[in-house]
């Protein structure tokens, strides 16, 4: 494992320490994953694939209603809610329970963002 890859596990391990995130992992915009901390029985490559999807729909929606670039899409459900966070050429998806307060994952992954800007280059 690259040095690289070794800071964006620590960052991610870090980011589900600090709140209720459960499960997270970085994806390049194309669909393959870089950087996993989600639970053993989660497809990463059906993930992976799927957020990919995903912020290609938001950034399709997005452009037709002029909200400029892509920032965050958040999915809630009844058990869980799922935040994605756009990067310039890679996501970051997070995992927590539907009563997680969002306001406090929005500080906490807005941190680990610029971190991972930072390890990226």
């Amino acid at each position: 494992m690259s040095a690289k890859s070794q800071k964006l596990n620590q960052i991610l391990k870090e980011l589900e320490k600090n709140t209720s995130i459960d499960g997270s992992a970085i994806v390049t915009q194309k669909g393959q994953m870089m950087s996993s901390a989600l639970h053993s029985d989660i497809d990463e490559k059906a993930v992976s694939a799927m957020a990919a999807a995903l912020t290609s729909v938001g950034t399709r929606v997005g452009g037709t209603l002029k909200i400029g670039d892509l920032g965050q899409m958040v999915l809630t459900g009844t058990n869980r809610i799922i935040l994605l966070n756009s990067l310039k050429n890679s996501l970051l998806i997070a995992l927590a329970p539907s009563d997680a307060k969002i306001g406090l994952l929005d500080f906490e992954i807005g941190q680990a963002l610029e971190k991972i800007k930072q390890t990226l280059g």
